[in-house]
């Protein structure tokens, strides 16, 4: 995907602006294709869950949004990251929410949308073996850690599986990243999790095996099995993974009233 954007780009250098029709995997593509071009980029949201759209106020409807193109948007400022040197948007998910990505069928999101996604999810769930994972990294005051997971995910935004706020005051101008260190061990605990990001009010921060930090930069190895890995819903990698601030891009989101 990105590659078309970037000849469309070298060949008309004159365009002020992109307009995304598709998913955040489309999104993304576009935004990373523009190499530092300050380019903003609109969006039609098409995909299965539309996080983005969601977290930039826009409507559902790929009608609505087309039109609200028309003078009804704002400039979005976002911090991009590099993931083993491939950008990164809006998330990183390793372990039980790559795995997810990466075994889901298109063709069953394509039929059932979000419904072909939990249906796979459970079936994912009760499968999912749980990897030993070391995530090293700096925190936001410059302090060295070192954690243990069988899952993390590294959110830019607030949103992660549609409308519902997965990460609260998570700002994607920033240059940290807000990470979820997971340490589930069951399909009873995984399933509480994910129940609690569709509840209002976040309740699965609240969980004993759910940890909430801000991060300069992270690493993520695995002592088994490589962990699949998506980025912005792309399953395109497997541990270790390196997560380190990129550059900026700009989208276009709904205008404040």
């Amino acid at each position: 995907m990105s590659a078309p954007v970037r000849r469309v780009l070298a060949q008309h250098p004159e365009i002020a602006e992109i307009v995304a029709c598709g998913g955040d995997g489309t999104v993304a593509a576009c935004a990373s294709a523009l190499d530092g071009r300050d380019v903003p980029v609109g969006i039609v949201p098409t995909g299965t869950t539309n996080v983005l759209a969601y977290e930039l106020g826009l409507p559902s409807s790929p009608a609505r949004a087309a039109r609200l193109l028309d003078g009804g948007v704002r400039p979005v400022r976002f911090r991009t990251w590099s993931v083993n040197g491939k950008p990164m948007l809006l998330q990183l998910g390793v372990g039980f929410d790559g795995q997810l990505i990466a075994r889901t069928p298109r063709r069953m999101k394509r039929a059932l949308g979000f419904a072909g996604v939990v249906l796979s999810a459970i079936r994912q769930g009760v499968a999912f073996d749980y990897p030993a994972m070391i995530v090293e990294g700096e925190l936001e005051n410059g302090d060295p850690v070192k954690y243990d997971a069988t899952s993390v995910m590294v959110a830019n935004a607030q949103r992660w599986a549609g409308p519902q706020i997965a990460v609260p005051n998570a700002d994607p101008a920033d240059d940290l990243a807000d990470v979820l260190i997971l340490t589930y061990r069951h399909f009873g605990e995984l399933a509480a999790f994910w129940l609690g990001i569709l509840l209002p009010g976040a309740p699965h921060l609240g969980l004993s095996y759910v940890r909430h930090v801000r991060m300069k930069r992270l690493r993520m190895s695995a002592s088994g099995r490589p962990v699949e890995a998506h980025v912005d819903g792309e399953p395109i990698l497997t541990t270790p993974l390196d997560v380190k601030p990129l550059g900026h891009v700009t989208l276009l989101g709904a205008a404040k009233r």
